[in-house]
């Protein structure tokens, strides 16, 4: 159920907002432009779900990274995976991918100044000088191919600037946040320019793990701590861009960007522990020592008793080369334009992590990953008089070795597993998607695009060892080959100058596979088939009350056929899970977002998603289990509540406040009833805000800016995703407050 508890917020803003309206009434929106259709068009044009952010907002809501896109869009889920921060699980209207592991598609593609990010491992890192992102809800398999059957993420980086100039930022804030970051332009020198980002950011602990032994240091399951904190921060990022105009109409562009991380895992918290089964058993001791380490599900403690809670390492290097040719008229081929990106990216990853939630040696886990990417597309893009289109090819291989020990119950004295496996897998794809707006009927615009993918997948894994569960050493591997053939229609009406209406069909597509963590030999060839979508959406979007209001509103339909599902292996003797297909499912919903300049200086607004999601069939064993297996990921309500107060325009600078509430029902994080009775999602609301002084001049050629901001300001103690290992249930929270100063330099 839905509920608003901080009542306080909305009748705030509207006496804030009445008391200002009689100031001034003709303050208008801006217009928003973004590329969620290979080129640039108006945000109330585009006729799809889309939640864009530019400059402005990614610092009034402090969006550091796409963890935090979260509270701003409707029916978005990103939360970070168990035991590490940087693997993301996102979802999309229900479309989710659990486990970022290399050999598992993400259901939400994202893509950096247009190359597709393969994984979501590795997913969650800083990216230095965003200008824009773009939340494409719904399939999008047309024009961004597979993997993007919830929908797509763009990040758009700013470009190097024509005039020399730059800026410093830095930050503190409470658990001991510092962070410096330096932007600086070379300026145009002929027609040439680039520029340079680097940010470095730091941060202690949330929790501390300590010490704890009952028993004296008599009770030889407890190992001592190896470190002394979990979740803290230690990141560094670099970006070169260098931009040639090499003539009037040909644009070279090209693009490095590193990220680092070097930190310690997430806190794995034990909760429901089920005692009773303990004292059943008659473990004693065991049982014992369980509970004293077991903390409430909703109390996020400060303090735990971990082992082995090591460290967690990533590096995410990117190359990009972008070529823009704007080859003029091309006869009955109108004006055209034509775009190749070329693009290379690696990640090294490894972890060494404890997730069993208990200071015993019961499960660890480490991993060694290096992963690479290689893309090419090349883009024709027209315009003639009633025909806007976009025309492409494209290439994708990614290459992936893992080697991953893992110890179950190793104080009992079984092997250690030292599981390796990989994947190398290639697509090809060719698309194409036209607007067309009839000379006789112009307030319609008719877009039909098809796109064809063949993908070969070919992967392997290898246990040497016989596992804890009993399972013979066994080494495998397969490969095979799927193509499919997607559509989109749109039929789009412009009422008048201020209102649009549009009819959406979208296709989306997820190739079959191989379970390249799968428990035996069998389990891996069994693998799993192909995943389509298709998308039934109809949207308004509107701006009323002379552009001083914006009303977006979709209700949406995605059947899902032969839906891929991860299964968490639940008393595998560890936390291992496979992706089967669980036949069919269906989700509806709408979403809704609203903006309301009420004068200059007052902006509000509300973002709201409600989703409702079914399996229509779930075969297991020969059996239609639909009616006992949950969704997850999927809470039927998502809300935002924003005011943005500019406080003072005035000749010394100008005074921004910033405040949001946001909402997010419960959810399930597994597909077994069994798993969510200890480890569903409860409902939660965070609240952050912030106030930043701006355009204060210092000398004719400089000017400072200043920020205080705080997240999670009410310290909401929430959980956002569990491990329930059968006898307990391991948790990760989500931060606690954070505040801090900001202080900026421009010249």
């Amino acid at each position: 159920m839905f509920t608003y508890r901080n009542r306080k917020l909305l009748p705030a803003a509207v006496l804030l907002a009445s008391g200002l309206a009689a100031s001034n009434v003709m303050a208008q929106l801006e217009e928003v432009i973004v590329t969620a259709q290979k080129r640039e068009q108006s945000l109330q044009d585009t006729p799809i779900s889309v939640t864009a952010f530019d400059t402005a907002a990614i610092d009034a809501q402090g969006i550091a990274n796409i963890k935090d896109l979260a509270s701003f869009v409707p029916n978005l889920q990103i939360v970070e995976s168990p035991g590490g921060t940087s693997g993301a699980t996102i979802s999309i209207r229900g479309a989710v991918t659990i486990n970022p592991a290399v050999t598992w598609e993400p259901t939400v593609g994202m893509y950096l100044d247009g190359v597709f990010l393969g994984k979501n491992l590795g997913g969650i890192f800083e990216i230095a000088e965003l200008e824009r992102v773009e939340v494409l809800r719904g399939p999008q398999g047309t024009l961004y191919g597979k993997n993007t059957v919830g929908g797509a993420i763009n990040l758009i980086t700013r470009l190097p600037a024509e005039d020399f100039g730059g800026r410093v930022d830095l930050s503190v804030g409470n658990e001991g946040y510092q962070q410096a970051k330096l932007r600086l332009d070379t300026g145009a020198m002929g027609g040439f320019r680039a520029s340079l980002a680097y940010a470095k950011a730091e941060r202690d602990g949330f929790y501390d793990n300590v010490d704890s032994d009952p028993t004296g240091g008599l009770n030889s399951f407890v190992t001592p701590k190896s470190s002394d904190e979990f979740n803290n921060l230690d990141s560094e990022v670099w970006r070169i861009d260098a931009l040639w105009d090499v003539t009037d109409s040909f644009r070279a562009r090209y693009s490095y960007d590193s990220s680092e991380r070097d930190q310690e895992p997430s806190k794995a918290q034990l909760t429901d522990v089920n005692q009773f089964l303990f004292d059943v058993q008659d473990l004693g001791f065991l049982g014992d020592l369980m509970s004293l380490y077991q903390v409430s599900e909703d109390k996020n403690a400060s303090s735990i008793s971990n082992d082995y809670a090591q460290y967690e390492v990533s590096e995410t290097d990117g190359h990009a080369l972008t070529l823009d040719w704007d080859a003029g008229t091309w006869g009955v081929m109108g004006d055209v334009a034509l775009k190749s990106i070329t693009s290379y990216r690696e990640l090294d990853y490894g972890d060494f992590i404890d997730i069993d939630g208990t200071n015993m040696d019961l499960f660890h886990s480490a991993r060694d990953i290096t992963y690479e990417q290689t893309s090419q597309e090349l883009q024709l893009l027209g315009t003639t008089d009633t025909i806007n289109y976009v025309m492409g090819v494209y290439y994708f291989d990614e290459e992936s070795d893992v080697v991953n020990p893992i110890t179950f119950f190793g104080l009992f004295g079984s092997p250690t597993d030292n599981n390796t496996y990989g994947l190398d897998n290639d697509s090809l794809a060719f698309y194409g998607q036209a607007d067309w707006s009839p000379a006789s009927v112009q307030q319609l615009t008719l877009t039909f695009g098809m796109r064809y993918t063949e993908e070969e997948r070919s992967q392997y894994i290898d246990h040497p060892n016989s596992s804890s569960g009993g399972v013979g050493a066994f080494s495998e591997k397969d490969s095979d080959t799927w193509d499919n053939t997607s559509g989109t229609f749109t039929a789009a009406w412009d009422l008048n100058d201020d209102i649009n209406f549009y009819a959406r069909f979208a296709q989306g597509w997820k190739s079959g596979g191989f379970n390249g963590e799968a428990p035996t030999g069998d389990a891996f060839h069994q693998g799993y088939d192909e995943e389509t979508v298709m998308s039934y959406e109809l949207g308004m979007k509107s701006r009323l009350a002379d552009d001083r209001i914006q009303l977006n509103i979709a209700a949406f339909q995605n059947d899902i056929e032969d839906m891929q599902v991860s299964v968490f292996l639940e008393g595998s003797g560890g936390a291992a899970s496979n992706v089967e297909n669980a036949g069919e499912a269906t989700f509806q919903g709408v979403e809704v977002e609203f903006i309301w300049q009420v004068v200059d200086a007052l902006r509000f607004s509300v973002n709201y998603g409600y989703l409702d999601g079914e399996y229509n069939e779930f075969i297991e064993n020969g059996v239609d289990l639909k009616n006992f297996k949950d969704l997850p990921f999927a809470p039927e309500n998502t809300a935002n509540v924003a005011l943005d107060w500019a406080v003072c325009n005035c000749n010394w600078g100008s005074l921004n406040f910033h405040l949001d509430w946001n909402y997010n029902d419960k959810y399930v994080p597994y597909i077994e009833p069994t798993q969510n009775a200890t480890s569903q999602i409860d409902d939660y609301e965070t609240i952050n805000a912030s106030l930043i002084l701006s355009e204060v001049k210092v000398g004719s050629d400089m000017s400072m800016q200043f920020g205080l901001w705080g997240k999670n300001i009410t310290d909401e103690e929430y959980r956002q995703h569990t491990i329930p290992f059968g006898f307990w249930t391991a948790s990760y929270f989500g931060a606690p407050a954070t505040y801090g100063f900001d202080a900026r330099l421009n010249f």
